[in-house]
C-alpha cells in the first residue's frame, strides 16, 4: 500500500496535516491507533496563555525560546494554521469563534481559561459586559457538571460580582432509562437518546427539554434569567441547530460547557475535520496502532501496525503526530523516555526524580520532554534528521502546553508546518 504522504495520529496535529495535504491533492493516509486526546478536550485552541492579544506576545516569546515549536514554525504560518483550522471546521458546519485578543471560556467547574479559538456554541465571555444573571443548569442524576459548584467559582470572578448567578435542574422521565445503569449515564448516553429521540416520527425529547427550561426559569425566582449554561451532552453531532431550536422555543440563549470525559464539544470538532479530510479523498484508517519503520539510509519507506510486520504502508513521506505519554506517543520506563516507533531522539532528565515538581501545580520538568527535531521540524534519530518524517503536535520537545497555553496552538501550527515542508519538497 502506497501513499504519498502517511501521518501517524488522529490528534489536532494529524488532522491538520492530513487536510493541508489532501487538500493540496496528495493521496494522503491517516492511521489513527483509536481515540484522540481530543475526546478529552474542550475543543478550544489555546495560542498563548496572556491577556489581549496573544499574537503581539508571540515575537518576544520566540526569542527567548528559540527551540520552541513555535519558533520553527514562524508567526506568519501560525497564523495561516489557524485561519485553515477554521476555513475547514466552518466547511463542516462547525463555526469557531475567536475576538482580535484572547477571550475566557467558562470552565466545567466554573472557572476562566483565556483561550484564542472556541467553538461558538461554547459558554464563553467576551468584552461585552456580563449578564445580570445567569443560570447554570443541569440534568437530574448527571454526575459529570455540578452547577451549584461553578456558580460558587464562576460568582468568585471579578466580572461576574454584579451578576446572579442561580443554579437548576431539568427533570426529564426519559432518561430515567439510565437509573438501571447509573454507571452509562454520561454525556455520550445522553446525547445518543437526544440523537435518537428527535426527529419528526417520534415525540419530541427537545420538546419536553424546551419545557423543562421554561419552568425552570419561571421557578428560579429571576423570569428576566434569559442566559442559559448546560453541559455539552444534547448532540454527538453538530449541536448548533438543535441549540437554536430550543432558543426559538424558550426565549433563552443557551451556550454549554465541555464536561468531564468523554467531551463531547473535543469529539466534535475531531469528527468534523475528520469528515472535511475524507471529503477532500484522504484515506482514515482507526484503530492501527502504528508500531514499526523501515528504513533505507536516513529515509523511512514504510510503516506497519499491529496487523504483522508483513503489511508495508509505504509512503514518500511521514508525520509522526502520535502525541505524548496519554497517548502513547512517548514512553516512559525505567531507562528513561522513548519514542516507540522511530525510536527517535528524545529530549529529557538522566534523573527521574528532576521529571516532576514536589506539588501539583508545580513546574514539571516531564511537560517539555519529547521528540528532537531540526529547524525544519525534521525527527532527529542518532542526531541526524529522517530526511522524510516530520514531528507535530505534543509528541515534541521544547514546550511546556500546561504552563504556557500553547497545546492545542502547536499542534495545529507544527501539523500544517510539516505539510507544507512536505509539499515543497515533492514539487
Amino acid at each position: 500500500m502506497k501513499f504519498d504522504t502517511i501521518v501517524i495520529g488522529g490528534g489536532m496535529a494529524g488532522l491538520s496535516a492530513a487536510l493541508r495535504l489532501a487538500e493540496a491533492g496528495q493521496k494522503t493516509l491517516l492511521m489513527a491507533s483509536g481515540q484522540s486526546a481530543l475526546h478529552f478536550s474542550s475543543g478550544s485552541i489555546d495560542l498563548l496563555d496572556t491577556q489581549g492579544d496573544p499574537r503581539a506576545a508571540l515575537p518576544a516569546f520566540m526569542v527567548t525560546h528559540p527551540d520552541h515549536p513555535y519558533a520553527k514554525v514562524g508567526l506568519a504560518n501560525i497564523a495561516a494554521s489557524l485561519a485553515d483550522l477554521q476555513r475547514h471546521c466552518a466547511e463542516e458546519g462547525l463555526p469557531l469563534y475567536r475576538e482580535e485578543h484572547n477571550h475566557q471560556r467558562i470552565t466545567p467547574i466554573g472557572t476562566l481559561k483565556r483561550t484564542w479559538i472556541s467553538p461558538a456554541t461554547c459558554a464563553y465571555v467576551t468584552e461585552a459586559p456580563v449578564p445580570n444573571s445567569l443560570l447554570l443548569a443541569t440534568l437530574e442524576g448527571f454526575r459529570d457538571f455540578h452547577p451549584a459548584l461553578a456558580a460558587a467559582n464562576l460568582g468568585a470572578q471579578p466580572r461576574f460580582a454584579h451578576c446572579r448567578i442561580l443554579t437548576g435542574e431539568i427533570r426529564l422521565p426519559q432518561l430515567g432509562e439510565f437509573s438501571r445503569n447509573p454507571h452509562e449515564f454520561r454525556s455520550a448516553d445522553i446525547a445518543r437518546l437526544f440523537d435518537r429521540q428527535t426527529g419528526d416520527k417520534q415525540p419530541s425529547l427537545l420538546a419536553d427539554l424546551a419545557r423543562e427550561i421554561t419552568r425552570m426559569v419561571r421557578e428560579s425566582g429571576e423570569p428576566a434569567c434569559h442566559q442559559l449554561v448546560l453541559p455539552a451532552c444534547l448532540s454527538l453531532g453538530l449541536v448548533g441547530p438543535r441549540l437554536a431550536e430550543l432558543e426559538q422555543r424558550t426565549g433563552c440563549t443557551l451556550r454549554e460547557v465541555a464536561t468531564m470525559p468523554p467531551s463531547l464539544i473535543g469529539m466534535r470538532m475531531q469528527e468534523a475535520l475528520k469528515r472535511r479530510f475524507q471529503r477532500l479523498g484522504g484515506t482514515f484508517l482507526t484503530s492501527e496502532r502504528v508500531l514499526g519503520a523501515r528504513y533505507e539510509g536516513d529515509k523511512v519507506i514504510g510503516v506497519h501496525s499491529q496487523n504483522g510486520d508483513d503489511q508495508l504502508f509505504e509512503a514518500a513521506h511521514f508525520v509522526l503526530a502520535s502525541g505524548s505519554f496519554f497517548s502513547r506517543g512517548l514512553e516512559s520506563r525505567l531507562g528513561g523516555i522513548r519514542e516507540p516507533i522511530f525510536d527517535a531522539d528524545v529530549l529529557s532528565l538522566p534523573e527521574r526524580d528532576a521529571w516532576a515538581g514536589r506539588r501539583l501545580f508545580d513546574h514539571h520538568p516531564f511537560m517539555g520532554f519529547g521528540v528532537k527535531t531540526d529547524d525544519k521540524l525534521r525527527v532527529l534519530r542518532g542526531g541526524k534528521p529522517l530526511r522524510n518524517l516530520y514531528g507535530a503536535g505534543s509528541v515534541l520537545a521544547h514546550y511546556d502546553p500546561v504552563k504556557e497555553g500553547s497545546g492545542s496552538g502547536v499542534a495545529v501550527a507544527t501539523g500544517w508546518q510539516v505539510a507544507g515542508h512536505i509539499l515543497d519538497a515533492a514539487q
